[in-house]
């Protein structure tokens, strides 16, 4: 096999869950460097692995290193960057997958609602050999089913959620108990405006001020900050994946109002929700191919 990437496209643009596109790459050139605040496409999500080389992601503020056997889960829209250190020495070797659809941004949040958005696996792991006959399928044996390359991803998904449920195997993103009880209870009352940083202190047992110690300390975010970002994210989704009014969609992820919502999503997106909405990124890869 040789390193390259391809897309597939298909009509079936409403799919709960389908194949996007895989690409196997060595990068070195500090152009490389992707902005989930930037990137439009609906309902995706991303998982990129480092097979050697090293490579960066910031998310929420905070710098992780890729180096080999790391990888990262993301969805798209969020606040995250992935790029090539402009002090690399080495290429970044990745093998990457991206999937779309309201069923892969779900099944996404479960697995970094358990280990986070960091990993780390063996290259001899099931998952890891999931992906390489998935890429060696389209490759080698020009599968172009999209039905069954989003079946044989469901299977990746299955084995990736069983290697992280392992007792040992989480990552150390979130460290803290409590922290992690927060951003959970954050995370589930989104919708809710009047949730106070006493109610989130309350929840865990500790004191608000414990608690703003432990989201710096960990995160370099405050609660307040934290809670924003995830709302703006759940709305851009909503934007991208739903019909719903703009005031809806601020009502249903905890803003007070349609303007408040539309004053802080342009300070994180540049535009307004409506621009937002009617925005259009695909995907750069290599190749692209439609569905037969």
């Amino acid at each position: 096999m040789f390193r390259s990437s391809y897309t597939f496209r298909s009509e079936e643009e409403a799919s709960m869950l389908l194949f996007d596109s895989i690409g196997w790459e060595q990068l070195d050139s500090p152009a490389y460097s992707f902005n989930g605040q930037n990137r439009t496409e609906r309902s995706c999500v991303i998982f990129q692995y480092t097979l050697s080389g090293e490579g960066r992601i910031e998310i929420d503020g905070v710098v992780h290193r890729l180096t080999k056997g790391k990888a990262f889960l993301v969805t798209v829209p969020s606040i995250h960057r992935y790029y090539y250190p402009e002090e690399g020495t080495e290429p970044w070797e990745v093998l990457w997958l991206n999937l779309r659809g309201p069923l892969a941004i779900s099944l996404w949040n479960q697995l970094t609602a358990h280990c986070g958005p960091i990993i780390e696996l063996p290259q001899e792991s099931v998952s890891i050999d999931l992906l390489w006959n998935t890429f060696k399928d389209i490759q080698v044996h020009e599968e172009r089913d999209l039905h069954l390359l989003t079946g044989k991803v469901f299977q990746w998904i299955l084995s990736m959620e069983k290697y992280l449920k392992k007792p040992n195997s989480l990552t150390t993103f979130i460290k803290n108990d409590k922290l992690h009880a927060a951003i959970q209870f954050m995370k589930e009352d989104l919708h809710n405006n009047n949730l106070s940083l006493d109610d989130v202190a309350a929840h865990v047992g500790v004191s608000k001020h414990h608690l703003c110690r432990l989201f710096q300390k960990n995160i370099n975010l405050s609660p307040f900050e934290y809670l924003k970002r995830r709302r703006i994210e759940l709305a851009a989704s909503k934007l991208k994946t739903t019909d719903l009014s703009i005031n809806q969609i601020a009502t249903e992820t905890g803003f007070d109002n349609a303007s408040y919502f539309g004053k802080v999503f342009r300070s994180y997106f540049g535009v307004n929700p409506s621009t937002y909405r009617e925005q259009d990124l695909a995907f750069l890869t290599k190749h692209v191919f439609f569905e037969n």
